[in-house]
């Protein structure tokens, strides 16, 4: 089944609780060049939010490098890596079952500086 059937509002508390779960251990691992590549030790990748599907197979993650910058490059780097990340992941937690992770450009940011932006030539 594709992670993109699982578009539900409402959530249960297990899927927020393994989403912040994955989201603080995923960003963990990225900040501490757990699995950096000499390539990326310059970037700071931000993980906005893990949204897990709920039979907990999938987990998207929204990631974007911090400034904005190389984010092509960024997403290559993390797709091509994922079942590394995934690895080190669940050797730090305890879950039944690792979802397999899918990272996914988090456009927020710009978004919110698009309103703002507008928001302000109103005035």
């Amino acid at each position: 089944m594709s992670i993109n059937n699982y578009i539900h509002t409402n959530k249960s508390q297990r899927q927020l609780r393994v989403g912040e779960l994955l989201r603080k251990e995923l960003s963990d691992v990225l900040a501490k060049h757990d699995f950096h590549h000499s390539d990326f030790s310059d970037f700071s990748i931000t993980v906005s939010q893990v949204i897990v599907t709920p039979d907990m197979k999938w987990a998207r993650a929204f990631v974007s490098p911090l400034g904005g910058e190389n984010f092509d490059g960024v997403m290559n780097y993390l797709n091509k890596n994922v079942f590394s990340i995934q690895k080190i992941i669940a050797s730090r937690i305890r879950l039944k079952r690792m979802p397999k992770l899918v990272f996914i450009e988090d456009k927020s940011f710009d978004f919110a500086s698009k309103i703002n932006q507008k928001i302000k030539g109103l005035n």
